[in-house]
């Protein structure tokens, strides 16, 4: 009857334990995708955005620390190659002078920039960044409604590496074949990521974190300046490149549970 009595007060002490659990606990990984719009940001003229996609893989140090493995791969492109289509085709088809208007479009454009440098470069990039929201830091428990939705603003940063593959550069060559402009079609620059963004959790029967939805603004500093893959000192504006943009993802949490040391939702 003692052990009876000892294994029913076990039991019970162990359903109470876990329900006192229910909503301080999270899962410590999360595996994401995602999609941006980004544009590139060079001494390359009329930059145009494309989009961009990413997988990660991230261990949760808490329901509002996240260290994230990143790989992004997409396309950013400029220059004259993508002004002078459009500029043309705004030009009426009927007006007497449409010939000596399509030729001033590249004329008015080489006052700016006499190589009519283009670039096209289909990049990847691979990154470790740690994302911390507010909710680490602040007491969203007893205060309302607002600092429950403040709780999941975030910032993040961390390193990677952009591999740049370069096309639609014209041969580097100036528009009188008289100069050639230095620089690559394959190169790899230290890039330094920075993010901030809101994250949706969506909660299970539980009141765990499943589901992330997150929105954000990136900006991506390029140490070096072979994003469009021109590097020739008399030609290049000597400043580091950069690409950023909007995007938008989706994580799914797994794994292993811990408890955090207040209630998360």
């Amino acid at each position: 009857m003692k052990k009876f009595l000892f294994i029913l007060l076990l039991v019970q002490a162990v359903i109470f334990n876990s329900k006192a659990q229910i909503g301080f606990n999270y899962a410590q990984w999360s595996l994401g995708t995602g999609i941006s719009y980004l544009s590139g940001n060079t001494g390359v003229l009329y930059q145009k955005s494309h989009p961009s996609y990413n997988f990660n893989l991230s261990y949760n140090v808490s329901p509002y620390i996240g260290v994230t493995l990143d790989y992004q791969f997409g396309k950013l492109s400029g220059g004259f190659n993508e002004y002078y289509p459009g500029a043309v085709a705004a030009v009426d088809v009927t007006n007497p002078k449409y010939d000596s208007l399509v030729t001033a479009i590249k004329t008015t454009y080489q006052k700016q920039d006499y190589y009519l440098r283009s670039y096209t470069n289909n990049y990847q990039m691979l990154s470790v960044n740690v994302n911390v929201q507010l909710g680490e830091f602040m007491d969203y428990a007893s205060d309302g409604f607002f600092n429950k939705a403040l709780k999941n603003v975030y910032i993040g940063s961390g390193v990677g590496l952009v591999f740049n593959s370069i096309s639609d550069n014209n041969d580097r060559l100036s528009p009188d074949s008289t100069y050639y402009i230095g620089g690559s079609d394959n190169s790899q620059n230290v890039v330094i990521p920075l993010r901030v963004g809101y994250q949706f959790k969506i909660y299970n029967n539980y009141d765990m974190p499943s589901v992330l939805i997150e929105l954000s603004y990136q900006h991506n500093w390029v140490l070096g300046y072979g994003l469009d893959g021109y590097a020739d000192p008399v030609v290049i504006t000597k400043r580091f490149e950069q690409f950023a943009g909007f995007h938008v993802g989706v994580k799914f949490n797994f794994g292993s549970i811990t408890s955090y040391r207040r209630p998360i939702h």
